[in-house]
């Protein structure tokens, strides 16, 4: 596999954070534009690939739930089109509207909204679209009921990313760099 730009290269991004499923990484974090595109091309890494349908499942088991801790992992690893991925089938099944619809729906656009951040490094544009995301996904998951939901503490989360994003509001791009807001589970609170 070959090295691509901003890809398993970005070796300070792995170090030293906690991991909360044992699934392995992909080769590259996916970036539109810079790497072959992960199922539509023969060189993605996951390129033939089949997605299991995700059945019925329920929010107070998230424990047990591989599909989202993965998806924690590849969040907090600046996955952000892998993280995606990992939720979206859960986000499907998801009744509509509910605190797990909207918390699903809400990470994978604060995600959305890093990975036009990390693009917005090479095509200033991908601001906006980073902004749209970015205000988006918080409004989805502060309606999220109750606060501490899937063990993730959503104000204090929130609080975090806006920081975080909030020079994208004066055309600076913020570094996405190990100082990245993570996904920060309690194991306690379920």
């Amino acid at each position: 596999m070959n090295d691509y730009p901003l890809a398993s290269s970005e070796q300070d991004l792995n170090i030293g954070k906690e991991r909360y499923s044992k699934l392995e990484f992909p080769p590259y974090r996916f970036v539109p534009g810079l790497h072959p595109h992960p199922t539509n091309s023969p060189e993605g890494h996951s390129f033939g690939v089949e997605e299991e349908e995700v059945k019925k499942w329920d929010s107070d088991l998230w424990i047990n739930n591989q599909d989202y801790l993965y998806g924690v992992d590849l969040y907090n690893y600046h996955f952000y089109w892998e993280a995606h991925e990992a939720w979206e089938g859960l986000w499907i099944a998801s009744v509509r509207n509910s605190s797990e619809h909207m918390f699903l729906q809400g990470l994978i656009k604060l995600g959305a909204a890093l990975l036009k951040i990390r693009m917005a490094s090479l095509e200033i544009q991908d601001l906006i679209g980073a902004r749209n995301l970015a205000k988006s996904g918080m409004s989805l998951l502060s309606r999220v009921q109750p606060t501490k939901f899937m063990g993730l503490n959503i104000p204090e989360y929130l609080e975090s990313y806006g920081d975080f994003v909030n020079p994208i509001y004066e055309d600076d791009i913020p570094l996405i760099d190990s100082n990245t807001p993570r996904l920060l589970l309690d194991f306690n609170q379920h």
